[in-house]
């Protein structure tokens, strides 16, 4: 490899979040950034943010889902040094209200495209004895997470994998780390997330509780929930590193909770949010039946 040439790396999810942060101080540190993202019409964000700072990346169009457009990327832009699993969904309900649909939605894209693109990227790096393999899965994937059940079990197949092939890969020097974020204020939780076909389905024993829990995602959970940038310097500092940790986990929900559970005390932390749980539906429920009562007068 010449010590001249920028190390490339390339991204998926890069639309928003970890994705764009990440790709644009990868840039701003002088690496061969290839940024990718699933849909072509959400470039913008990615291509101000790179403006606004000086800076210039490659885009291109990877779904990880689509076996022959993974082939095609690993193709077009070997070699690659540093690969980073970032694309990932979020769709929120309880487990009874997901679809088989938005269930295997979920993990194609979390956990199997990311292991499509590493078995597409790793050859690359086995022949050239040098390489790294960040993925970016969850606190969620550790510990699991109420109404989200489909994410946290993709996540933590991510872990699992990610724990799994960095064995197998360290011989060929090529070093696989994984990422463990607690809550940290992106759009797969703002902007960009998404509720279960049945999440309102006034049939569902659950429905009550899934208002209950957006409610509670948004006036507690949301406004607590760090930085991104966060966890996008921890990234760079991972590439940065000659022989990093196999995992880490990065904010303060994240080490509070993994601290409570090395002490015994996650059954408490539990009963905890199942209470909060409880009183936000009891509180969702009371200002619906307020709505419909004001519509009610307002029709009188």
């Amino acid at each position: 490899m010449d010590a001249n040439k920028p190390k490339r790396v390339l991204i998926t999810g890069c639309s928003s979040g970890f994705g764009l942060y990440t790709a644009v101080q990868a840039a701003q540190a002088g690496y061969d950034t290839i940024a990718t993202m699933r849909n072509p019409k959400k470039t913008a964000a990615l291509e101000n943010a790179l403006e606004t700072a000086g800076v210039t990346a490659t885009i291109d169009i990877l779904d990880v889902t689509d076996q022959e457009n993974i082939a095609a990327i690993a193709e077009k832009y070997a070699p690659v040094d540093i690969l980073i699993n970032n694309a990932g969904i979020l769709i929120s309900g309880s487990f009874l209200d997901l679809s088989d649909e938005e269930l295997r939605r979920i993990f194609e894209t979390n956990y199997f495209g990311a292991v499509a693109l590493t078995k597409a990227i790793a050859p690359q790096m086995i022949e050239r004895k040098q390489g790294m393999i960040i993925n970016i899965a969850s606190l969620a994937g550790l510990v699991g997470h109420m109404f989200n059940a489909a994410y946290s079990s993709s996540k933590h197949a991510l872990v699992g994998f990610s724990r799994s092939i960095c064995t197998e890969l360290k011989p060929f020097g090529v070093d696989v780390v994984c990422v463990e974020p607690g809550y940290h204020k992106t759009e797969i939780i703002g902007l960009n997330a998404n509720v279960a076909e049945n999440f309102y389905n006034p049939d569902s024993i659950m429905t009550d509780y899934n208002r209950g829990f957006l409610r509670l995602m948004h006036k507690e959970i949301v406004p607590r929930a760090g930085k991104p940038q966060d966890v996008t310097d921890l990234i760079l500092k991972i590439m940065q590193t000659e022989n990093p940790k196999q995992h880490y986990t990065i904010g303060k929900d994240a080490n509070f909770i993994l601290g409570a559970k090395k002490l015994g005390l996650l059954g408490l932390l539990q009963k905890k949010a199942l209470s909060k749980l409880e009183k936000a539906t009891r509180r969702e429920k009371r200002r619906l039946e307020n709505r419909r009562n004001k519509r009610k007068k307002n029709k009188a």
